[in-house]
């Protein structure tokens, strides 16, 4: 994997230079550029007036409201060549006062930390340690190099900071911004020289996990790992190893430019590295950040059409955060199943025909129409600007005014990564059926329990017919397992020719848990109740035998007596064969047909022809 990071940062600086500074923001602060010659042994500024003035045309002050301009874009750059590869590797550890910049040609400070000190700690600082450690990062034998160099230390030394303080637009600036202070006669590339010259000897982690061989350092590299050395309790005392796996410094540089490129939010999450085509991941760059492609989905969906084959061959990897990265999961996928064939959400229980004909066409929006419905729309979420939030990694809280109550904040945690595999990975034999249906029935038992005035009857009816349709749509070792598509309306007609023509249930005990759905809908109705909701089928689902199930429906009957009119009705004909009727069966394992009954459309109240 660290190969094809690699390979894929060489790739990027070969064809695509520009992407490492694409996007990013500048910082908002004043830009000063110098231009420094030297003089009758001094070292002066070229581009400032007798006053000391800096010319217009390199002095700007920058914020998210001004209009963007060729200088700061080469701001931009130079900030993207001289950013520290973290606050305990800056060329001023002491007092951390010039803790912006990291580089020979540069010097950024925080203005409200720079104004607390005095002049001679300000110049000592300088001296004693950033000029001292920036000097080791320059090109020995490039003349200019150590040149510029040289001028910018004398003239730092020699004038600031009672240069900078005098400066007008250092005056006007504000307490909490930053100073930048560039010199002018470096190239980019130089820049970008003395900044790799520095990332290959700090972006290992610690210098005594170092190993010299010949020329070449290795290390541990800082991006991939994180020593908990004052942590015990985060430390792998049980490794084989001490140290895992050394890389040299110009791998380490690359790894560290890879994850600053993620930090950045200047690559996907998560993100596919092709091992073979390097291409596609060019491609990948492009489409998130030239292209505004800012989910996965998105770049995938996009590049399938681009190239009419499926995707193979390829890493995914899914950071955590930004500010650390991490990656919390690695993996190879050696094919990528994207179309999703034949696959339907019927309405078997009405919900006004909006799931009618709903065809899922990939996996993407099977993750986003179907399996986010089960977990109340907690999984995949939609950001501000019209990206995605995927939670599979997250931590979470619960929330139930959001919908994340205990019983889905559980299963998040207990089935989130097998659906990340399934979808995202193709393996689709992670996901088996007693899985969804674990998922499904404590999805719904949830809805019904926080059900306030029927306000949870959409939900329900959604994620019941989420659920007959996808019945037998996942892996299942046994392959015994009945046609939900095909066994519910035969229950409903059934149900219909007890009610209407006094016909017998049959000896299937589902026959008998889809109408007695039917009849405690019938009879929870009578309830004249202000709170009346889907929470009162609760007591009926926790029968686990018939006659306790028939013993509860009577005790109702008995209670809603006044709101009956009896006679030889339906009502009459149904309870009769309800209550009547005998099996030794553990009814909690016929749940789904009680609910199916109970909230399909109602044949005690359906009207036909003479009625």
């Amino acid at each position: 994997m660290i190969h094809e990071i690699t390979n894929f940062v060489d790739e990027l600086e070969k064809n695509n230079p520009e992407v490492f500074s694409k996007n990013l923001p500048l910082r908002e602060g004043l830009y000063i550029f110098l231009d420094i010659e030297e003089k009758d042994g001094k070292c002066i500024l070229k581009n400032a007036d007798s006053s000391g003035n800096i010319q217009d045309e390199d002095v700007q002050m920058y914020d998210k409201n001004t209009e963007w301009n060729s200088f700061f874009e080469r701001c931009l750059k130079i900030q993207t060549h001289s950013v520290p590869v973290s606050s305990a590797k800056i060329f001023n550890p002491n007092k951390k006062i010039y803790n912006v910049s990291c580089s020979p040609f540069a010097l950024s400070f925080n203005k409200k930390n720079f104004v607390k000190h005095e002049k001679n700690v300000l110049i000592n600082e300088l001296k004693d340690q950033y000029f001292t450690i920036a000097e080791q990062y320059i090109n020995k034998e490039k003349r200019e190099h150590l040149k510029w160099f040289d001028c910018f230390k004398n003239f730092m030394l020699e004038n600031f900071p009672d240069f900078i303080t005098q400066l007008e637009e250092y005056q006007n600036s504000k307490a909490n911004l930053t100073i930048n202070i560039f010199l002018k006669n470096p190239s980019i590339d130089d820049f970008k020289e003395t900044h790799a010259a520095y990332l290959k000897e700090k972006v290992f982690n610690k210098d005594k996990y170092n190993l010299q061989l010949g020329s070449i350092t290795y290390g541990i590299s800082d991006s991939l790992s994180l020593f908990q050395d004052k942590k015990p309790f985060l430390q792998h005392q049980t490794a084989p190893l001490q140290y895992n796996y050394r890389v040299p410094g110009n791998e380490a540089m690359k790894l560290w430019k890879f994850f600053q490129m993620q930090r950045n939010r200047q690559l996907p999450n998560p993100m596919p590295v092709f091992i073979d085509k390097q291409e596609l991941n060019d491609k990948v760059v492009s489409l998130y950040n030239d292209q505004g492609k800012k989910t996965y989905s998105e770049i995938v969906t996009e590049l399938i059409e681009t190239y009419k084959s499926d995707l193979q061959n390829y890493y995914l990897i899914f950071f955590k955060g930004t500010k650390k990265s991490r990656i919390i999961d690695l993996d190879f996928v050696s094919v990528f199943k994207y179309w999703v064939n034949d696959l339907q959400i019927k309405e078997f229980l009405p919900l006004g025909g909006n799931l009618r004909n709903l065809s899922i066409n990939n996996v993407f929006e099977f993750q986003n129409k179907v399996i986010n419905k089960i977990f109340n729309q907690q999984l995949v979420q939609k950001t501000k600007n019209n990206g995605l939030w995927l939670r599979y990694f997250d931590d979470i809280d619960v929330a139930p005014e959001y919908g994340l109550t205990d019983t889905i904040y559980h299963l998040l945690y207990k089935y989130r990564k097998a659906f990340y595999d399934y979808i995202y990975k193709s393996r689709h034999q992670e996901i088996k059926t007693w899985m969804f249906d674990d998922m499904m029935l404590s999805s719904i038992f949830d809805d019904i329990t926080h059900d306030e005035e029927g306000d949870k009857d959409y939900s329900i009816k959604q994620k019941l017919n989420i659920w007959f349709s996808l019945y037998n749509y996942f892996y299942n070792p046994n392959k015994n397992r009945e046609n939900m598509a095909s066994k519910i309306p035969e229950l409903m007609e059934k149900c219909r020719k007890v009610a209407h023509d006094g016909e017998n249930l049959s000896e299937d005990p589902a026959e008998f848990a889809f109408a007695a759905g039917q009849l405690i809908f019938y009879l929870l109705n009578q309830s004249e109740a202000s709170n009346k909701s889907h929470a009162m089928l609760e007591p009926f689902l926790q029968k686990s035998k018939a006659e306790l199930l028939q013993d509860s429906i009577s005790n109702t009957i008995n209670t809603y007596k006044h709101a009956i009119n009896f006679g030889k009705g339906r009502f009459e004909r149904l309870s009769k064969e309800v209550l009547a009727y005998e099996t030794r069966v553990n009814i909690k394992k016929y749940q789904r047909y009680l609910l199916a009954g109970y909230f399909s459309e109602s044949v005690i109240y359906e009207k036909n022809e003479n009625q």
